[in-house]
């Protein structure tokens, strides 16, 4: 007589497989498999491990450093937690100044580190986390203040670029160098040490002026560097964007000219990046087949203006590209907090300003930021996709009241307000005036946290040590002028505003910090505190 097989179901397997099994899981497959009966649901409640996978991805964050790995699940569950907790209350654990070297008018701040260049030198600050003394360690590299036009640097790769004007401005507009961070050596992933931006034989026409203002940004491999109003040979002024494979041998590069001019352009993730112009457009790049330039996916339209009125700026905030957040790998710079925000996701600002002539016909000025998420902005070239296929260049553009509404979230800006809000993964902070006039006096800072686990499951925590709110997304009908359609008000997010107040005018954030900006009256830079948490 044969043998009946029976079978074995997933909770009949022992406890070390079954852990096993779900240790393979990623937190969303953990919480739907957490549901299906209660032999799993206490498997996994009861699991430190697994539950501290959980709550990663429901803060969006990911461990860094070697002392997460090293520490029982338990241990990394509550800092973890105290780490969001800080943030929702505003409990700074240290606070320091910068020295008086870091106050250069141009400055960049990323991967724990600051760099602000000043007279034939660049300096640089590596700043404490929580785990930290209050020592700052600090270094700076020499440069040519006479030729020097910007620089950018990315801790994660321990790169530093300088931009400078070209020796020969017949043959290129300019020499991007490409150093070590630390050493300021030629990079050693660098397949050439310095890159030349408008090469007359790469966009095909010589330089005449190149004065305007550039940007440049690191995303990873890539290198882009976005000029303004340069005049060529046949006497046009135009906006161009040019990009390079930094590492590659093949000399990969490729240059965008903007015809009718943009405002902004910047990266939101390795191979995407987003232009806007002063015309009411956002448009979407593609960075895929490196045998051609990038492909423009879809073309989105801001919302519709009264008559007499226009866009006349709109610029993306200081988005944080994914990757370039992360700290340098060097154990000796390091910062040490051990929570980093998820690439995965991450909130996009967008800047707008409006100008024309009001019913009293006297000129009038509008402010507005707004927020949209990286991972809409994904699904709105899906969108496009379907709707109009292959974007042209006078073709239809994704309207509006098709996207807009339901995916993003407006806030007018005062004339006496900060344009600019700092961004950091899914929070915003911003420093307030209250009452709402001019004033050079102390201020509160405002955190909005949009991060849509914590908006979603707000009613259903302990709240009784929170301090300030939930914003409930909604969608609206309300049309407010200067506009002609609703503006977005889709996002929730948790505010809070400090009780402490702080002498600020801007402000920088990273995971772990808050970088106090002070300025005078000609808005060069006084004092730079550095809130810990």
């Amino acid at each position: 007589m044969g043998h009946i097989l029976r079978a074995t179901t997933l909770v009949q397997l022992p406890p070390e497989l079954l852990y096993l099994t779900l240790s393979s899981l990623d937190a969303y497959d953990l919480v739907r498999v957490r549901r299906t009966c209660k032999a799993l649901k206490a498997m996994i409640d009861n699991s430190e491990m697994l539950q501290y996978v959980i709550d990663l991805s429901y803060f969006q964050m990911i461990p860094m450093g070697t002392s997460e790995i090293d520490m029982p699940p338990v241990i990394r569950r509550k800092r973890l937690r105290q780490h969001d907790a800080a943030w929702q209350r505003i409990e700074y654990k240290q606070k320091c100044t910068l020295p008086s070297t870091m106050l250069g008018p141009i400055f960049e701040f990323s991967g724990g580190i600051y760099g602000s260049a000043g007279e034939d030198y660049i300096h640089f600050t590596r700043l404490p986390s929580a785990t930290d003394s209050n020592d700052l360690h600090c270094w700076s590299h020499p440069v040519d203040a006479t030729t020097s036009v910007d620089f950018t640097f990315c801790a994660a790769q321990d790169l530093l670029v300088v931009v400078a004007y070209s020796p020969d401005p017949r043959t290129h507009a300019y020499d991007i160098h490409l150093r070590s961070l630390t050493t300021n050596d030629v990079h050693t992933d660098a397949a050439q040490p310095i890159l030349k931006a408008l090469d007359k034989d790469i966009i095909d026409r010589e330089i005449i002026q190149p004065t305007g203002h550039v940007n440049v940004q690191i995303m990873g491999n890539y290198i882009s560097m976005l000029l303004w109003n340069i005049v060529v040979n046949e006497g046009m002024v135009g906006d161009y964007m040019q990009m390079w494979d930094w590492k590659s041998k093949n000399g990969y590069q490729f240059v965008l000219w903007f015809h009718n001019g943009i405002n902004d352009c910047s990266f939101i993730a390795e191979d995407k990046f987003l232009v806007l112009d002063s015309r009411g457009t956002m448009e979407i790049y593609y960075v895929g087949d490196k045998s051609k330039p990038p492909q423009c996916t879809a073309k989105l339209s801001l919302p519709s203006l009264m008559s007499h009125v226009a866009y006349t700026e709109a610029f993306t905030g200081e988005n944080i590209i994914p990757g370039s957040m992360l700290p340098y790998s060097r154990k000796s710079y390091q910062p040490t907090c051990s929570f980093h925000p998820s690439t995965n996701d991450q909130l996009i600002a967008i800047h707008v300003s409006i100008t024309g002539t009001m019913y009293t016909n006297t000129m009038d000025f509008h402010r507005y930021s707004f927020f949209i998420l990286r991972s809409a902005i994904s699904e709105l070239e899906s969108l496009f996709a379907k709707t109009h296929g292959q974007p042209t260049f006078n073709g239809p553009k994704l309207l509006w009241s098709t996207w807009g509404p339901q995916h993003t979230t407006w806030f007018r800006v005062q004339r006496n307000e900060d344009w600019q809000s700092s961004l950091y993964g899914f929070r915003v902070v911003e420093p307030i005036n209250d009452p709402p006039e001019v004033s050079r006096e102390p201020r509160r800072l405002r955190i909005r946290d949009f991060n849509p686990h914590i908006a979603r499951n707000y009613h259903a925590q302990d709240k009784s040590d929170w301090r300030g709110r939930l914003v409930e997304g909604e969608l609206t009908s309300t049309i407010s002028c200067p506009f002609t359609e609703p503006l977005g008000s889709a996002l929730p997010y948790r505010e809070i505003v400090s009780e402490e107040l702080f002498d600020v005018d801007d402000t920088l954030m990273d995971e772990s910090r808050i970088l106090l900006l002070k300025k005078d009256e000609f808005e060069e830079l006084l004092k730079i505190d550095v809130l810990v948490f």
